[in-house]
């Protein structure tokens, strides 16, 4: 993937954009931004939905919002720190989108 987007939101699991900052996002896209979304995971210690469910819960969330892709890392659920060797290596994940290390926000 090698998509450039103005805004990459970063988020743990499928669904936490739409449940967290929806509203800025469709407020971003508005005003002209283009807008991507990584997951580290999948969520599937999650106990709303089997990961399958929820990818495509999210997928079709990303079309309605108007973000111009989803992208999952899949790092394991739960199992992963936040010290930083950790984030080194994940950040390096090969298949990575182009600009995984910014942060979503103002």
């Amino acid at each position: 993937m090698s998509e450039k987007v103005d805004i990459l939101c970063v988020t743990a699991h499928p669904d936490d954009v739409e449940i967290s900052m929806a509203g800025t996002v469709l407020l971003h896209i508005a005003k002209g931004n283009t807008v991507g979304f990584v997951e580290l995971t999948a969520g599937e210690l999650g106990t709303r939905g089997t990961p399958e469910i929820r990818a495509k819960e999210a997928e079709a969330a990303r079309k309605v919002l108007g973000a111009a892709f989803r992208y999952q890392l899949g790092l394991p659920d739960g199992f992963f720190t936040a010290d930083r060797a950790s984030l080194e290596r994940d950040r390096r994940h090969p298949q990575a989108p182009t600009g995984a290390d910014h942060q979503c926000g103002e």
